[in-house]
């Protein structure tokens, strides 16, 4: 990486499992406002890191995984550096105006108008996008619109956003297909300076903040019955979940204190403020350890994992937070923990007393809506991945193999590309226009994210895990320790053993590539390929 190195470095590799090293050390190290980082640094730095390809695989797309749940791959002959042409530009901006126009039609006609919006959407299979137009990503809109047009059919339909999220949008994402097309390092640099794409990010808090105000209004004066208040709820915390607090995330990895502060905001509408400190000062740098509540384990389902990330994350962002106020001497009122709760507080009394007593419970019930669905996708991100331990306490750097990825064009829109998170791991301070599709010797995820998130709450599913698959092959990955011990001697689908067994604990199989590769041997001594 060219970049000049950091006054203050921070060596990825996180503290070992038999004891943390101590928090102040590990804070004095943390660049989190420097304006260039390190290789050992990129995975918590805020500054942006363009990675140099391979030779000749600047700006190549990724390679087809046949395991996709897609009916088209988009951007697989892409010459690399290609832009959008002003035709190009017009056409999604045709789309768009299309698009929003679909809020015209009535409540009165609701089947019209959801037939209109997944037209619209459909069209975009045949749009080309170079990744260079900020267009797709205004998408989002949809969200509040059909929200609030679903309310005011009333009755069953106030709950239709939930069918509307986990089944519509991943049959709308197999029909529109997948995206593998990736930009040079020079076009990154250009995007990573484009206004047009922070300015959206900035759209964001007033059209979750205005929906959440919307939402309390209705409860409160629209003469809505219990279960259309309750379907109410939860689709603003849908809202808050999907767009809010994954854009908030993406605020809080940013250097401008602007920035930070709004994506502090969005995270507090949904009562999750903590989750700024733990998120970029504990798990970017514990992930794939015993270390990290955010790290799923092997065999975890999503009920076991839920309620220990949520403790986890709280009490990893108070350890962090108390670190910090003794490296600087400060007492115990600087802490900001309290703060961020005391903001959320702030805005459900502003609710309140500019709407009614019932915005208590609809903030309430949005705001765990919001965090169960931001949870579930963080269970999915890095479900059974672990880094290799070089030596007790020393882990390898964060490297894309350390997270799951899927290429879902429209999710990815929806969603300012989260699911390209392999390479927001690695490379943490880059903006999301900037993600890069790693190749299939990384993870995919076998389906999308919203198939995936609502398999995760199926009671039939019991919580269930991901599929585990890793690029091609569609081999399980490396299993947590904790896991390994608890499942060894098990026997996996197609005659392969469960994790742990004939592994030590160190060595390439420790490693995900190398559990992989374990799996594989595991597989031809069953005689049969695993699923």
């Amino acid at each position: 990486l060219k970049a000049r190195p950091c006054a203050l470095q921070l060596q990825c590799p996180s503290p070992s499992r038999r004891g943390r090293a101590p928090p102040h050390r590990a804070l004095l190290a943390m660049p989190l406002l420097e304006k260039e980082a390190t290789v050992d640094t990129a995975c918590v730095s805020t500054a942006p890191v363009f990675a140099t390809a391979e030779p000749g695989r600047d700006g190549a797309a990724k390679a087809f995984d046949g395991g996709w749940w897609s009916l088209m791959v988009h951007n697989a002959g892409r010459q690399p550096g290609a832009a959008s042409s002003w035709a190009v530009s017009a056409l999604w901006g045709a789309w768009l105006a299309a698009f929003s126009l679909t809020a015209l039609i009535p409540a009165s006609h609701f089947g019209l108008f959801n037939a209109a919006v997944i037209f619209t959407v459909g069209l975009t299979i045949w749009f080309p996008d170079h990744g260079d137009s900020v267009l797709p990503y205004y998408s989002i809109v949809i969200l509040p619109i059909f929200v609030f047009k679903s309310v005011a059919v009333g009755g069953i339909w106030s709950l239709s956003i939930i069918a509307y999220v986990f089944v519509v949008i991943p049959l709308i994402d197999w029909f529109v297909g997948v995206d593998v097309g990736n930009q040079t390092r020079a076009t990154q640099k250009d995007l990573h300076t484009a206004y047009r794409f922070q300015f959206l990010l900035l759209l964001v808090a007033p059209l979750v903040l205005g929906s959440i105000f919307y939402g309390a209004w209705l409860v409160n004066f629209g003469g809505l019955s219990l279960i259309e208040q309750l379907g109410l709820s939860i689709s603003v915390g849908i809202i808050t979940g999907v767009v809010g607090i994954v854009a908030g995330h993406e605020l809080c990895h940013k250097a401008s204190w602007s920035e930070r502060m709004l994506g502090r905001l969005l995270m507090c509408a949904g009562s999750y403020g903590h989750f700024y400190i733990e998120h970029t000062l504990g798990h970017h740098k514990d992930v794939g350890t015993d270390a990290d509540a955010a790290t799923s384990r092997y065999g975890e389902t999503f009920y076991e994992f839920l309620p220990r990330v949520v403790y986890g994350e709280f009490a990893s962002a108070c350890r962090i937070e108390a670190a910090r106020l003794r490296r600087k001497g400060l007492p115990w009122w600087h802490n900001e923990i309290p703060c961020y709760f005391l903001c959320s507080l702030a805005i459900c009394v502003a609710l309140a007393t500019l709407t009614g007593p019932l915005a208590f419970p609809f903030f309430l019930v949005q705001s765990v809506v919001a965090i169960l669905l931001f949870e579930s996708v963080n269970y999915l991100e890095h479900y059974g991945l672990e880094r290799r331990e070089l030596k007790p306490g020393q882990y390898e750097p964060v490297q894309p193999q350390h997270s799951w990825d899927t290429p879902a064009r429209v999710t990815n829109h929806l969603m300012f590309k989260l699911e390209r998170h392999a390479d927001h791991h690695a490379h943490a301070g880059k903006r999301y226009q900037c993600l890069q599709a790693y190749d299939a010797r990384h993870h995919d995820l076998a389906g999308l994210h919203p198939a995936a998130v609502a398999r995760r709450h199926a009671p039939a599913a019991g919580g269930a895990p991901p599929p585990p698959r890793a690029g091609r092959a569609g081999l399980p990955l490396g299993a947590h320790p904790r896991r390994r011990q608890a499942r060894a001697g098990q026997r996996l689908p197609g005659g392969g053993r469960a994790p742990g067994e004939g592994e030590g604990r160190g060595g390439l199989a420790q490693s995900p590539v190398g559990c992989v590769l374990e799996r594989r041997r595991a597989g031809r001594r069953g005689g049969g390929a695993l699923a």
